[in-house]
């Protein structure tokens, strides 16, 4: 059976004001996490997280076309002919170099140390004006994602971090964490204070199966469009029994 997972993000409230005391640097707080059993084999279990926030000019939120820099997927490895790197490339010459779409680089290694296939650092695309589908290393963009969720497992009175990109797919990573986009919230396009609340809908097959009866808690945090990053919040300690909901 194959497992999937996504994510429905929904704005609750939000509200505005001139309160130049607030920092553009977006905060927020736990509200609450509820599980919600399929009622059906077939229907996704569901895991929902409300969060409060506040932004001191209201640039929170991406659309799911904003992919040009700084919010594009990937950055290339080059070597150091600023050729593309891909899985099967000859005669690679280090140092290598990460290549952002801005044209600015930097030295990644001074080694051609390519890992195995995986899909953290590999993407099969294509580049330039060519349209030839290849194996491409890279190096992801976290400015691609603007919410960012942590599970972890309590084992033994210790907390593990749970890596749902290999879960299901334990040798290529090529599974589905829950790390998304949540959509531009300042709908006027104008700088104020902006707070409120999201509810952020995490969905998958795989909750019961890999939470089952265990403790376990949520990290979070957000990025603004300035790629300011918020503080990171803890949830409480739950169970999957404790925060079900009908």
């Amino acid at each position: 059976m194959r497992y999937l997972s996504y994510i429905l993000i929904t704005l609750l409230f939000t509200s505005c004001s001139e309160d130049s005391n607030v920092s553009n640097i977006p905060a927020i707080t736990f509200e609450s996490l509820e599980f919600r059993k399929s009622n059906s084999g077939f229907d996704q279990d569901s895991l929902t997280l409300t969060i409060n926030f506040i932004d001191g000019n209201g640039d929170l939120g991406l659309s799911n076309n904003e992919n040009d820099y700084p919010y594009h997927p990937y950055n290339a490895i080059i070597d150091q002919e600023f050729n593309w790197i891909t899985i099967g490339s000859n005669d690679v010459e280090p140092p290598l170099y990460v290549y952002e779409p801005n044209g600015s680089y930097y030295l990644f290694s001074n080694e051609d140390n390519r890992p195995n296939f995986n899909c953290e650092n590999y993407i099969i695309d294509t580049v330039n004006s060519t349209n030839k589908l290849d194996t491409f290393y890279i190096q992801k963009n976290e400015n691609n994602k603007n919410i960012f969720i942590e599970f972890f497992k309590k084992d033994n009175n210790e907390f593990a971090i749970i890596d749902w990109k290999r879960i299901f797919d334990q040798e290529y990573g090529c599974g589905i964490d829950f790390d998304s986009r949540f959509p531009p919230l300042n709908v006027a396009n104008s700088s104020q204070v902006l707070s409120g609340k999201l509810r952020y809908s995490m969905v998958s097959y795989g909750f019961e199966m890999i939470l089952k009866n265990d403790i376990f808690k949520l990290k979070i945090h957000i990025k603004d469009r300035d790629l300011n990053t918020s503080n990171i919040i803890e949830t409480p300690e739950f169970t999957l029994e404790e925060i079900s909901v009908e």
